[in-house]
């Protein structure tokens, strides 16, 4: 069968593989054996029988072989697939196939999609009717599980036959990848707030501002609560009325972004590993700088390290997605002082340095050295994660000697955590500690209240 279908099918990417349908065989079969009862009752001598039997067979045997003679003589469908080029995960996608053909009949095919494993998608196998002189169209969506690149390899297909004795799959080459980013809806979600100026209804707060800023920013008319030191007396005496002058917060800083790889941010919290919540609250943070004029940039450490050199304008969100879009957390130790030794080569200039991690008690002075070096050229935010089943552990009702130890135990886990959280703070450094679901918004109203002191 392999032979005969490579005959046919004159293609030398995939061959076909015709077979005969079973069921259709079957109830063929069964008719053929009882006509031939019914002949042999009524035949006189057994040669009459056999020619009878024979020339049945033979007319079988030509309509089997006429109909695979016509699958071969089909053109093969082609397959246009369109889907976007880039994708969030665990979010829906639409995908769209059009199907091209030339049968001047209606036929009806099956055809799936080519996809691996980290995939969901709905309708896959699906039956489709494909109508003469039309291309026949199939939206189905998929979900992409696991960031990085997404390989869709081709869709198979499974024509009938002319007469439907035969079907005939292969493989409809239509390669497509897709780019699959961390969730973007926050960065959304703030980009649209922020055009409506209602950023607080996703929990960032930006503080009112009254009086100097750090940079000149305009003159305006004189409002109730200002400060004498803002009146331009100036423009007060050419314009007879009171005018002040109006700040804003510094711009053209340096923001870096260092996010821990190691075996820790594997942990998993709502659906989403810490290292995919750090990755968004990464981006998030990314685009409110890059909106302020600031510029961002991106280290992550764990067996390896990934720079993304610093980059400035709304434009560059993009080079930031591409740069980190594919990257995991690995089963290792991460390593701070290597890391801060990396950036202090790399970021000489002075910057805001947010480090994610989620560090345990052991950890603690390695840690301390690495912002330690750190702290000698920038300012450092430390944004610590905390696991949930931690929180339910404490308020989980004490009935039993087994809920006993797990209630000390987590007592006694934060208050050396607590202890370990107020050196850092005594020694200069910001922190935020906070689930890993509250992570990119805190980091986000850290962000801007550090700016706002105008402390960088």
């Amino acid at each position: 069968m392999r032979l005969v279908s490579k005959i046919f099918s004159g293609r030398k990417c995939f061959p076909s593989v015709l077979c005969l349908k079973a069921l259709l065989g079957f109830v063929l079969f069964q008719s053929l054996v009882v006509f031939w009862f019914q002949l042999w009752r009524k035949v006189e001598t057994p040669a009459e029988f056999y020619s009878l039997g024979v020339a049945l067979v033979a007319v079988w045997v030509v309509v089997l072989l006429a109909d695979l003679f016509l699958v071969g003589k089909q053109n093969r469908i082609k397959v246009e697939r369109r889907i976007s080029g880039s994708a969030a995960v665990n979010r829906w996608t639409k995908v769209e196939l059009r199907l091209h053909h030339d049968f001047s009949r209606p036929v009806q095919i099956v055809l799936f999609e080519n996809f691996p494993g980290n995939v969901e998608f709905e309708s896959n196998p699906v039956s489709v009717e494909l109508l003469p002189e039309k291309f026949s169209r199939q939206r189905y969506r998929l979900k992409p599980l696991v960031r990085g690149p997404l390989d869709i390899a081709g869709t198979y297909l499974r024509v009938p036959s002319p007469l439907g004795l035969w079907t005939t799959q292969y493989i409809a080459e239509n390669y497509s990848r897709v780019k699959v980013y961390p969730d973007f809806s926050s960065i959304s979600a703030y980009t649209i707030l922020a055009t409506d100026n209602h950023v607080s209804q996703i929990g960032i707060k930006k503080k009112p501002r009254r009086g100097e800023g750090l940079e000149f920013l305009q003159l305006r008319e004189y409002r109730r609560g200002d400060s004498l030191r803002q009146i331009d007396w100036n423009a007060t005496s050419r314009r007879n009325e009171l005018i002040s002058k109006e700040y804003q917060d510094e711009r053209d800083q340096q923001i870096v972004l260092m996010v821990d790889s190691g075996r820790r941010m594997r942990a998993i919290d709502d659906n989403l590993s810490h290292f995919d919540h750090s990755l968004n609250a990464l981006l998030l943070v990314s685009h409110i700088a890059l909106k302020q004029g600031d510029s961002a940039s991106v280290l992550s450490f764990g067996s390896s390290h990934r720079w993304v050199a610093p980059q400035k304008g709304m434009a560059s969100m993009k080079t930031i997605l591409n740069g980190m879009y594919d990257l995991h957390a690995e089963n290792c130790a991460p390593d701070y002082v290597a890391a801060a030794e990396k950036l202090v080569t790399l970021q000489r200039k002075r910057s805001l340095v947010i480090l994610v991690t989620n560090t345990r008690d052991e950890e603690v002075e390695e840690l301390m050295m690495a912002v330690n070096l750190l702290r000698k050229n920038h300012l450092v935010l430390l944004a610590n994660i905390r696991e949930s089943v931690i929180d339910s552990l404490e308020n989980t009702e004490v009935v039993n000697l087994r809920t006993a130890l797990n209630y000390a135990g987590v007592h006694h886990y934060l208050a050396t955590r607590n202890e370990v959280q107020q050196k850092i703070r005594n020694n200069g450094i910001y922190l935020v500690d906070c689930l890993a679901e509250e992570l990119a918004v805190r980091v986000a109203n850290s962000y801007l209240e550090i700016k706002s002191a105008g402390v960088l």
